[in-house]
């Protein structure tokens, strides 16, 4: 029997505590975020669970032999170049695509506002499901400020009510360009979005308001 299925079940709570704090260093490297930052947060972003947790899941799993292959997915994107503006979702079940939206803005709007806006769509596809589903982004910056309660932003708090009544939905973040299937097809697809998209319509951006003022 794998080591881990022997330790996940006999886990002492200091191994526990010694493993996230190991754990907790390498989200800090990865996400470049504060030291001061909570654990439980570089968890949430990252789509990581406490070290203890997935070594017990490893040995639930050696013990039960037993996969869910049907947990869904969902991958997310914006674009942004000089002919405009995308954003896009797919969702994939067992590494194929089964469906995707794609939507073009004004080419003023921000990265940042399409990233929100595809996770936005993504979450509204998601709440008809009936299953734990995964929204993957690689945009940090969204997430944390779907992390921040005091977030002012419209669409922000719009996702952030939407997630406390689907609590089955689970935004998470992934390292852009490193091969993920879903990853690579939600990018292409923000990419298309930008002549191809359905058009939406988002405020322009603080930034772009205030070069217009100068």
């Amino acid at each position: 029997m794998p080591w881990s299925s022997c330790l996940g079940h006999n886990m002492t709570s200091r191994l526990q505590k010694k493993l996230d704090s190991i754990r907790r260093l390498f989200l800090l490297y990865i996400t470049g975020a504060y030291r001061t930052t909570p654990a439980a947060a570089l968890q949430v972003v990252t789509g990581h669970q406490p070290l203890h947790l997935q070594i017990q899941q490893e040995a639930t799993y050696a013990r039960e032999k037993h996969i869910d292959s049907g947990v869904k997915a969902i991958y997310t994107d914006g674009s942004k170049t000089e002919e405009g503006t995308g954003s896009a979702y797919c969702i994939l079940e067992n590494y194929g695509i089964i469906a995707s939206w794609q939507g073009k803005v004004d080419r003023s709007n921000s990265v940042f506002q399409v990233e929100i806006l595809a996770i936005r769509m993504a979450i509204e596809a998601a709440s008809a499901l009936h299953r734990p589903i995964k929204i993957w982004t690689d945009s940090l910056s969204s997430l944390m400020a779907i992390l921040n309660p005091k977030s002012h932003h419209s669409m922000v708090r719009e996702i952030q009510t939407l997630l406390v009544s689907h609590k089955h939905i689970h935004p998470r973040w992934l390292k852009a360009h490193v091969g993920y299937l879903g990853n690579k097809c939600a990018d292409q697809l923000a990419k298309e979005a930008i002549t191809k998209g359905d058009p939406f319509l988002l405020p322009k951006p603080l930034s772009y308001l205030k070069s217009e003022i100068n």
